[in-house]
């Protein structure tokens, strides 16, 4: 698992890094754009439609960091009954809880990789790009956010009592 864990952390610092410049280009682009337009009346065709391209590039990454988290999780999630459930039970809801999101997140990658085919040949009105390009973040995304959560799975059902019942030994 240490080399999981490890390609894992590299591959979150390469995402930090993309989400970092995906949104300075986005907020250099829209701050261009206003000014353009407002001060000269004229603005870039290509500056919304990059930038609308690029918030949506943003949301997968950043879903794909979000969902980065340890055994409990450090994203937002409803546990208040989870918590008080030990042993057993506990174990047999987390994986019952995750095993969901692997077949909800299964489902969508399967449709990410389908809107991608079906768009590819398309160009985008402003950027001439394939607009399956656009739409390729949904695939990586989900089937990045799979992979995690299938990680999870695996600590969850090899953790013992203890660990699954004290956050802080995390």
């Amino acid at each position: 698992m240490s080399t999981l864990k490890k390609i894992n952390d590299t591959v979150m610092k390469i995402v930090k890094v993309v989400l970092i410049l995906f949104g300075t280009v986005m907020t250099i682009l829209v701050i261009m754009n206003v000014i353009l337009r407002k001060v000269f009346n004229s603005g870039l065709s290509w500056s919304e439609e990059a930038s609308r391209f690029l918030f949506i590039w943003v949301t997968f990454l950043g879903s794909i960091l979000a969902n980065n988290a340890a055994l409990h999780g450090e994203h937002m999630r409803m546990d208040f009954i989870v918590e008080k459930l030990t042993g057993v039970p506990r174990k047999l809801v987390e994986v019952v809880a995750l095993l969901i999101v692997l077949v909800i997140l299964g489902t969508l990658f399967i449709g990410g990789v389908e809107v991608v085919q079906q768009t590819w040949p398309f160009l985008t009105s402003a950027l001439e790009i394939p607009r399956g390009a656009v739409y390729l973040c949904a695939p990586i995304g989900f089937g990045y956010m799979f992979i995690q959560t299938l990680t999870k799975l695996v600590n969850v059902i090899k953790a013992s009592n203890h660990e699954l019942n004290h956050k802080e030994a995390e």
